[in-house]
């Protein structure tokens, strides 16, 4: 990560096969050493233009909106976003910012239309497109629609008003449309003929939630709509559309308005021409550059290397990256969105190839010959509960290095992965680049024995899936380069001082009871006392724990990454918490503590013990996180509030509370510090112990109030039962919205009468 690229001169992109892609049959894959390797070699932009002749979908378009002005897809259905990627395919639905939710595409003799959620296949607001897409479909065959009996009655009643007969009804041959989901792909071969030999598909699903249940999984590729979808030019993809209603667009000449069209293949051919041959972007093209971006990485995903066109489009890509790409790092930032997509491009080109020798020679310059070790033997164990967990090797790769692994039999095909790369933050949004979007990846483990690679380089990890247990598991690596890696009650401190810390990896871990630190090697080559700093991170992580009520041991030990840029702000939350490599070196230096900055750190890992039952989001979200930053400050670093940050003096607080009082006390004003404020005169009147009661009181809290009035008063019950008070005061002192059924559940507890806004009453 952070290693610069130059312009890849005369790349040549040497692309191993491991069969043909689900969806795409062919033999059109050459075999050598006993694999299908289809080499890529120069391919003129004339040769790609020549092959590519898109469709004029005007009429197509003035069939189906015939009758529609807006398309009303509001409601609780999440539909996916569908990519529009074959040339006789074609957007129908748009965003604004140019997301398909519905599209068609002629296959063969055959169209298919594809609508991003099922239930808008029976939706009334929808009816007249719906009726429209049957008859395009049909053809004016007037043949008899087959409805999957899996979907509603709604559909078959609203499709009935084409006047076709309309037939609940597995698929079969005979039918002149056949309408089911996207969630089967058991027939997608028999459904691909009957279309291509002039049938009609209309298929609605999405595949957010595929995505969300398979982890790892390539949606592109795998996801079952996609299996019967993507030979036809179309695919359903894992981000979604927001609900709402969208404006028709105006059909013209070369189909949509152009300010509404976005289409791949359009799109690759103004690009390609932009890059090899000089040509201007226009307005159009370069709005959508960062979108397209993205799509290009999605469409190499599909790996359909016995399809000519994406054959074509990816030998296209590969001359376009040779031709541009960019170099990238702190010191030579990529700003423009053409060298973001030319990161984003290369990097995926660079994880479909299998022969990467030849590419990498290219692709990355000044990358330093580390020392290795071969067969480097590591013990793994792993007892996970909800969440998956990474577990660390000790082991780097290099830029572009691959190895073999051995992995036991027994963790294989139950969701374990191997992951290259610690830094997981995807930039894809960032305006500016200090290293690629994307630095890792992951390989799942299909096998006891596979290859891994990553073009940036990275730690080694297993991924531990949810809910697994393994002990003392033997896991070989080939070749790798030793990472400085400190284990408290495992790595001694001489052996740190004398060995380990030299170890060559420009990554080290820290590993402690609760937390893994992992910073750039740098920053540790002189850290002496590794087991202080494991003290003191070790009491810090426990009191964490105390205050929330949970067992001192973590279930799943937190890990703080430091990288060169990260996705938001100065730190955020999430396993791993991510900061700026910039911040690091104050985590290692147990002296700094209560002198430096330590609240940052500790309000990440607050956040990461915020629970939505308690929570009030907006107003806490940026509040209750700093009780522990509060907490740990005072019980572990002796340091008191009014000098753990500068929000917190004394004469901040109180111009704070006399501000929001004088503004009328409304919660829309209750947020961040002056929210926090409320909290710490809680603790100033009843102390910790009462916090770590309600938190643990929430453990078991059964109340599934979702409402964040309801929420809030099932707090101000909550406090009030556990310190033997009635709050209601207090908290309507604060502009909560506490109801009178509330007030009636308390009234039975003394008052807190001289709570500290009782004088601004």
């Amino acid at each position: 990560m952070g290693t610069p690229f130059r312009q890849a001169g005369q790349l040549l992109f040497s692309i191993v096969l491991d069969g043909p892609a689900p969806g795409f049959e062919g033999d059109q894959t050459l075999e050598k050493a006993s694999a299908h390797r289809f080499i890529l070699s120069s391919l003129s932009f004339g040769v790609f233009l020549s092959s590519w002749k898109g469709k004029n979908f005007k009429y197509d378009l003035e069939f189906l909106l015939q009758g529609v002005s807006k398309f009303d897809i509001r409601g609780e259905s999440v539909p996916s976003e569908v990519m529009v990627h074959g040339s006789s395919a074609f957007p129908i639905g748009l965003t604004p910012d140019g997301k398909a939710f519905f599209a068609g595409a002629d296959f063969g003799q055959g169209r298919v239309i594809v609508s991003s959620h099922e239930a808008y296949l029976g939706l009334e607001s929808l009816s007249t497109f719906m009726i429209n897409a049957v008859l395009w479909l049909d053809k004016r065959r007037n043949g008899v629609i087959g409805v999957l009996p899996e979907l509603n009655d709604d559909v078959c009643r609203l499709l009935s008003k084409s006047g076709l007969q309309c037939q609940l009804t597995g698929f079969k041959n005979s039918l002149s449309v056949f309408v089911c989901t996207s969630y089967n792909d058991a027939q997608s071969k028999e459904i691909q003929e009957f279309v291509a030999g002039g049938g009609g598909l209309l298929i609605g699903g999405h595949a957010w939630w595929w995505a969300h249940c398979n982890p790892g999984r390539n949606v592109m590729r795998d996801c079952p709509g996609n299996r019967i979808l993507s030979k036809m030019g179309l695919c359903l993809l894992e981000k979604t559309v927001k609900a709402g209603v969208y404006k028709v667009a105006k059909v013209k000449h070369h189909g949509m308005a152009s300010t509404q069209i976005y289409h791949f293949q359009d799109l690759l051919q103004h690009f390609a021409g932009h890059v090899l041959q000089s040509q201007q972007l226009g307005d159009y093209e370069q709005q959508f550059l960062k979108k397209f971006g993205n799509d290009c990485v999605r469409y190499l995903r599909m790996q359909a290397f016995d399809c000519d066109t994406y054959k074509s489009v990816v030998v296209l890509l590969t001359e376009i990256v040779k031709a541009q790409f960019p170099e990238v790092s702190p010191t030579h930032p990529v700003k423009s969105a053409k060298d973001h997509l030319l990161l984003q491009v290369g990097t995926e080109l660079f994880r479909l190839c299998k022969d990467t020798d030849e590419p990498l020679s290219y692709l990355i310059i000044d990358t330093p010959r580390l020392s290795t070790v071969n067969n480097a033997r590591v013990r793994i164990s792993a007892n996970t509960a909800d969440n998956e967990e990474w577990i660390s090797t000790g082991l780097y790769l290099s830029p572009g290095m691959k190895t073999n692994m051995t992995v036991p039999g027994k963790i294989i095909g139950k969701g374990w992965q191997v992951q290259i790369g610690c830094q997981t933050d995807d930039l894809s949004r960032a305006d500016e680049l200090k290293r690629a979007p994307v630095v890792f990846i992951r390989f799942p483990l299909e096998k006891e024995t596979l290859q891994v690679w990553n073009l940036w380089g990275g730690l080694i990890y297993l991924i531990a899936p949810p809910r697994s247990t393994v002990s003392e598991m033997e896991v070989v690596v080939q070749t790798a380069v030793k990472a400085p890696y400190y284990k408290s009650g495992e790595t001694s401190v001489s052996d740190w001082v004398t060995e380990i810390r030299k170890a060559p990896a420009p990554w080290a871990e820290l590993e402690f009871e609760n937390l893994i630190i992992t910073l750039p090697s740098d920053l540790i080559r002189h850290l002496d006392r590794p087991d202080e700093v494991a003290a003191l991170w070790d009491s810090i992580m426990r009191s964490v724990a105390d205050l929330a009520a949970k067992p001192a041991k973590f279930t799943r030990k937190e890990r703080f990454v430091a990288d060169v840029q990260i996705s938001a702000g100065f730190m955020h939350s999430g396993y791993p918490i991510m900061m700026h490599s910039t911040s690091a070196p104050d985590l290692v230096n147990p002296y700094a503590a209560g002198k430096s900055d330590f609240w940052g750190p500790v309000h990440e890992l607050g956040h990461n013990q915020q629970r939505s039952v308690w929570e009030f989001p907006p107003h806490t979200t940026e509040c209750t996180c700093n009780l522990w930053s509060v907490y740990v400050h005072e019980v572990v670093l002796g340091v008191n509030r009014a000098n753990a940050h500068e929000e917190m003096t004394a004469d901040k607080r109180q111009s704070r509370i006399k501000r929001y009082v004088e503004r009328g006390r409304h919660l829309k004003d209750w947020n961040v510090w002056t929210a926090l404020e409320t909290y710490m005169q809680l603790q100033e009147q009843f102390g910790w112990d009462a916090f770590k009661k309600v938190f643990a009181a929430y453990h078991d809290e059964k109340n599934t109030a979702k409402d964040k009035d309801d929420k809030m008063n099932l707090y101000a019950e909550t406090f009030s039962k556990v310190v033997r008070r009635n709050l209601v005061d207090f908290f309507k002192a604060w502009g909560w919205p506490i109801h009178s059924s509330t007030e009636e559940k308390l009234s039975s507890l003394p008052e807190w009468s001289d709570h500290p806004l009782i004088q601004y009453k």
